[in-house]
């Protein structure tokens, strides 16, 4: 694809001896066809695919209004310097067009025109006209033309020479103010000349001029199943051209700048480019075109080449007067990403839109896309800050499956994703220092951040934060602990070495130097991520009082208890805004004559539902079969075979797990939601575990069944249903309060 679309600029000299070669004339002699043009021409290829066009070209003019207008183009196009025989001029009044009419009408009597042919539809709209002069144009190459612009007296001539079946010739474009005065230094047109007299990648070196309606003969017959969108109020011409090379095997053409070749294209107050700042114009309609762009992009085979580049290019281009948008009405945040959500596309630059907002760096080692509670919890988080943010995370394709439709919950409070594409680990010392130290060369030395936020179970967060801070020591570091890092959920220390004496020997002489501590001779990680943060960040935040006071009650150094009860912060999990409960319309079907409870999450030794399946086999089989027990979880088949040592196996629905997004939006379908806490009495002085679906149950307004250990936060907790675990009678007592409730 790339040597189909570099553009051969070829000297007349070369094009002279490539006419005269005779190995080319024996290749036309064998097809028995002659096609001489002047020794000018390029030569024609695919004669036979073109017998059914006239020689020549179409100049398509689309004209609303243009009465005060269109004598200037129809004067360029009379001076044409090509024969009259050899074009076409095809006119589509658009709108209210009388005066229009009478204007073309005369020029055509007093000209001898005889070759403009017009067309009227009443519809005031660019992209219907344009549409009509394709069905009726015949010649073998079309021109298009706005009726305020004009060419060069040997613009079709130059173009229809150095014109072929397989190429788009692209000519010189020079803005003209109302005042006549020409600006042949314009950002398109500087484009085109950079490339003269050179070999280039079309798509992108020409990404600007390739989009636009003006100044490039294309073949008719590449045209033929394409239409302008008759939708789109402006920027029509961005996805038909967009479309037309992602989907056509083209060279293009630059005609040579000695040869003087013009598009004259009149810049007025009310064009595209300088269209008046709105909602609608900045935000609706490059929605529009940026949807049909997504579109094309989802026909795209491979997301590693050119074509899928030039469509992220547009879409990118199109976003930035969305930025514009924003920069001025700030305000409108929200409304604005609303409607860009409300479009569902696969792709939006977010990145752009937020480009120079971000002041906080996260730092999450598992962030969306990867499955994983700990990366939809960050991801709350920030979704509840609503700040625009920088995140670092690590690539994660070997330990985590990806669910890019979590993006979703993020994409748009993102300026910028730093993934680090260190190897994943939980406890080893050496991946772990590599996602630090590549973390810290990947972070914009340029950038200026006010805080830092770190959030852990993965121990690489805590430890590049801690780095981070240290060479930026006035940034506030806020670091969070999902569950306790240095020990397990049985109450046993974690352990895995530092191998890395010099960072040891640094951390141990700087927290001794700093807090006055005695050194403390500990080469254990899991020791060392909560350590670091507890000593050197500015805040630290636990998602609930038994965590904190577990973790610190436990950790083995004693003295630093009043240091880290000086900065905590209690902060449960977060919930998402309900319009994320309906993003995604879940197709699983319930029986609305049941009372459905749903259950989401795995088994352990720890963590079961036995007492509500032994509840439900000690109800009676009419009042049994009120219920049905939905559950979803990772190894349905192992459940489903340790349930059928019940009677009530046919009261419950085994499920795989489904995607987050679904996840929230059948929470709202059932009638309660079951929550239970690990068990840890046996093992554990408290219970420092909260369970984090909890905080997407709280969105979905639906009743919630708590199976809570004694002590617990979740006990604590005011929520609809309440069982103590492992207690059958309460359960059973539970399920006749809720048929008690649907009565």
């Amino acid at each position: 694809m790339m040597d189909k679309l570099k553009i051969v600029n070829l000297q007349q000299e070369n094009i002279k001896r490539q006419q005269q070669n005779k190995e080319i004339l024996d290749y036309l002699s064998s097809l028995k066809k002659e096609y001489k043009r002047d020794d000018n021409s390029i030569l024609r290829k695919n004669f036979s695919n073109y017998e059914k066009y006239k020689k020549g070209i179409t100049v398509i003019v689309p004209s609303y209004q243009g009465q005060n207008v269109i004598i200037n183009c129809l004067k360029s196009l009379e001076n044409q310097t090509m024969d009259k025989d050899l074009f076409d001029i095809i006119i589509v009044l658009n709108g209210e067009s009388s005066l229009t009419l009478e204007v073309i009408n005369q020029f055509k009597e007093n000209h001898e025109m005889n070759n403009i042919y017009v067309y009227e539809s009443s519809i005031a709209n660019a992209s219907i006209a344009r549409n009509i002069a394709l069905d009726n144009a015949n010649r073998e190459f079309i021109l298009f033309l706005d009726d305020d612009d004009y060419l060069s007296e040997n613009y079709l001539e130059k173009m229809y020479q150095y014109a072929d079946y397989d190429t788009v010739v692209i000519s010189q474009i020079v803005d003209v103010d109302q005042n006549n005065n020409k600006n042949y230094d314009n950002p398109i047109n500087n484009q085109i000349k950079s490339v003269l007299e050179k070999e280039i990648n079309a798509f992108s070196d020409l990404n600007m001029v390739l989009t636009i309606n003006a100044c490039k003969l294309i073949p008719t017959i590449k045209l033929n199943n394409l239409r302008y969108n008759e939708a789109l109020k402006n920027g029509e011409d961005i996805v038909f051209f967009t479309e037309f090379f992602v989907k056509n095997y083209m060279n293009v053409y630059v005609i040579p700048a000695r040869e003087q070749v013009y598009y004259y294209r009149l810049i007025r107050d009310n064009s595209v480019s300088r269209k008046q700042m709105s909602f609608e114009f900045n935000v609706n309609d490059r929605l529009r075109v940026i949807k049909l762009l997504n579109d094309l992009l989802r026909e795209m085979k491979s997301y590693q080449n050119e074509e899928f580049d030039f469509i992220i290019s547009k879409i990118n281009a199109q976003s930035s007067f969305v930025k514009s948008y924003l920069e001025i009405n700030s305000n409108e945040r929200k409304k604005v990403f609303d409607t860009i959500r409300e479009k569902q596309l696969s792709y939006f630059p977010y990145h752009i839109i937020n480009r120079g907002q971000a002041n906080k760096l996260i730092i999450s080692y598992c962030f969306p896309p990867y499955i994983d509670t700990s990366a939809n919890v960050m991801a709350k988080r920030i979704r509840n800050s609503g700040e625009v943010v920088d995140v670092v995370y690590n690539e994660m394709d070997r330990v985590r499956v990806k669910d890019d439709n979590t993006n979703i919950l993020v994409e748009d409070l993102i300026e910028e994703r730093i993934e680090i594409s260190s190897y994943s680990s939980f406890s080893s010392w050496k991946p772990i220092n590599d996602f630090c130290e590549e973390g810290l060369r990947k972070i914009s030395s340029e950038k200026q951040y006010n805080e830092v936020y770190s959030r852990a179970l993965w121990p690489g967060s805590h430890f590049l934060a801690y780095l981070f801070k240290r060479l930026h020591p006035n940034i506030k570091w806020i670091a969070e602990f999902s569950d306790p890092i240095l020990y397990d959920i049985h109450g046993k220390e974690r352990y895995a070495s530092i191998d890395s004496k010099k960072f040891l020997r640094n951390v141990q002489k700087i927290t001794k130097k700093r807090f006055k501590l005695p050194k403390v001779k500990n080469d254990n990680l899991f020791f060392w991520c909560e350590y670091l943060p507890y000593l050197f960040a500015d805040e630290l935040v636990f998602t609930n009082e038994n965590q904190l006071n577990y973790m610190m009650d436990k950790f083995p150094v004693k003295k630093i208890k009043n240091i880290i009860l000086e900065k905590v912060k209690i902060d449960r999990h977060p919930t998402l805004p309900e319009d994320f409960y309906t993003m995604y319309k879940s197709n699983y079907s319930l029986d609305e004559s049941k009372i459905n409870i749903a259950y989401f999450g795995n088994f352990y030794k720890t963590r079961n539902l036995n007492e509500l399946f032994e509840g439900l086999d000690r109800l009676e089989g009419n009042v049994r079969n009120n219920f049905k027990l939905h559950i979803f979880t990772s190894k349905p088949d192992e459940l489903q075979e340790n349930i059928q040592k019940y009677d009530s196996r046919y009261n419950i629905a085994v499920n795989s797990y489904v995607n987050f997004l679904e996840f929230l939006n059948l929470t709202t379908k059932f009638d309660c939601l079951v929550v239970n806490d690990a068990v840890t009495k046996d093992e554990l002085p408290i219970n420092p575990f909260l369970p984090s679906k909890l905080s997407d149950y709280l969105g979905s307004d639906k009743k919630i069944w708590a199976i809570y250990e004694r002590g617990s936060v979740l006990s604590s907790m005011d929520l609809h249903y309440m069982s103590e675990l492992g207690d059958v009678n309460q359960v059973v007592r539970v399920y006749k309060e809720m048929i008690t409730d649907a009565k």
